[in-house]
């Protein structure tokens, strides 16, 4: 063999060496790159959740105050001195008797407990103070009776002359009575909500008058209390259900073919709707979705409240439910009424994405109407 061709050789074969070398390196890396598992950050996870289902109410940012006085969990009062344990609790049992619904899976809810430990872990990134600790903070047994007097002159006016009216936090909420201590309500109230209408009161109130404070708001346990905020919440509904239920109340009533018994086509319901019909839509999602975006002119009984409405719903006019499952909760609402005696009931067989999907009217109570 000539020199010329060995030597071509010996280089041809150092060059296919080299490119099986470069092949192999490469695969080698990319292999476990595509496989390895990354770790994941809470707190990312609870971005994402937040954005779908808190931020329509309760801010982008948790500023708060977005729809239905939802209140501001970026508060730095209230991020200091609420423990993981107390945010988790209000989101999975939510507040009755409030649009704060309660979004634990055993409440009938989407979320778990590492959803709202996810969501605890967003909130954390916003706090911008240390954390006061309260575990050790004694509270000394106040007096209710003064506690009355205090309350009445100083918070009635905002919140309720039995801690269910006004605007601000429904101090009765049975759930919150249960999980916010005595330590954490008098941080409240000695340090206030800054940027809100919450303000300090530790150089109005005395350590002992915001204990008798604290002793009276316990008082909101009692049957009269409970029995003045039921009244109220079926007022309200009585009222949205007489002023806002029947779309085109005065035109011909509306007739709908059931499908299994149990459902009644989307497209049905629109020509209903089209042909200005008079019937009602009920949307038995929790009332932050319908604050996002609902069919227009529905409104909003999430499924776990139906039983409130059974009476004051008219049973003279066809009722359909509907939610995104698209079954689930429609489901729930529509059995809660048939089990009622209603007969004219039936489900948005496609449910609300189908809706939107084929362009039927919708609407926000946020933003502008789609």
């Amino acid at each position: 063999m000539k020199p010329r061709y060995l030597f071509c050789i010996i280089v041809c074969a150092l060059l296919v060496s080299a490119l099986i070398a470069a092949f192999s390196s490469k695969h080698l890396y990319a292999g476990p790159a595509k496989n390895q598992q990354q770790p994941t950050d809470p707190a990312i996870k609870g971005a994402a959740l937040y954005e779908k289902y808190c931020a329509m109410c309760h801010g982008d940012q948790g500023e708060g105050y977005r729809a239905d006085r939802a209140n501001a969990l970026a508060n730095q009062d209230f991020l200091v001195s609420a423990s993981d344990d107390y945010i988790i609790d209000g989101i999975l049992r939510g507040r009755p008797g409030t649009p704060m619904s309660a979004w634990g899976i055993t409440k009938g809810g989407i979320f778990s407990r590492a959803d709202a430990e996810a969501l605890v872990a967003l909130m954390r990134t916003w706090q911008k103070e240390p954390s006061v600790d309260l575990s050790n903070t004694s509270v000394n047994n106040g007096n209710a009776e003064n506690g009355a007097k205090l309350y009445e002159r100083w918070c009635a006016a905002c919140h309720g002359k039995y801690g269910s009216g006004g605007d601000a936090t429904k101090l009765d909420n049975p759930v919150f009575q249960e999980t916010a201590t005595d330590a954490f309500i008098r941080y409240a109230i000695a340090n206030g909500r800054r940027g809100t209408q919450m303000k300090a009161y530790k150089d109005i109130l005395s350590t002992h008058d915001t204990d008798d404070v604290v002793a009276y708001l316990r008082t909101f346990t009692t049957d009269d209390a409970f029995k003045e905020t039921e009244a109220a919440v079926s007022e309200e509904l009585a009222k949205t259900i007489r002023e806002k239920a029947v779309i085109h109340r005065k035109n011909p009533p509306a007739d709908f073919s059931l499908i299994d018994n149990r459902f009644i086509a989307a497209d049905d319901v629109y020509a209903a709707y089209t042909a200005g019909q008079s019937f009602i839509i009920l949307d038995a999602r929790p009332a932050s979705d319908y604050l996002r975006s609902h069919i227009k002119g529905a409104i909003s009984i999430p499924f776990y409240d139906v039983e409130n409405a059974v009476g004051l719903l008219p049973e003279s006019y066809w009722i359909i439910t509907y939610c995104a499952c698209p079954h689930a909760l429609s489901g729930k609402a529509l059995d809660t009424l048939k089990a009622a005696g209603y007969g004219k009931v039936g489900i948005l067989n496609e449910g609300f994405f189908y809706w939107l999907d084929k362009g039927y009217p919708s609407e926000s109570s946020i933003n502008s109407e789609r």
